[in-house]
């Protein structure tokens, strides 16, 4: 088998077209993962704070719950009374 000038050109193409596409291809995506990276980094930062400004509302709505619900401690057992008083009355 001898090889000729068109054949080792040929083997020469193939082997440059190769490595090319492998380190285009890897560049490609070594950006593609760098991007996607950055871009779920930012959602992650976004969530965290949308979560801390959700426990923000959540402590002070408990925080009117238990207000709410001492001050019913205080008042039911008058208004049951009052209660029992009309109803003696009549």
């Amino acid at each position: 088998m001898e090889f000729g000038l068109k054949d080792v050109l040929y083997i020469i193409g193939i082997v440059a077209s190769t490595l090319i596409t492998f380190f285009g291809t890897r560049h490609g995506l070594k950006e593609y993962i760098r991007d996607k990276n950055d871009e779920l980094k930012e959602q992650i930062s976004d969530l965290k704070l949308k979560l801390q400004e959700q426990k923000a509302r959540d402590d002070l709505q408990q925080q009117v719950i238990d207000q709410i619900g001492k001050q019913m401690t205080d008042l039911i057992p008058k208004l049951v009374g009052k209660i029992e008083s009309k109803q003696a009355k009549k």
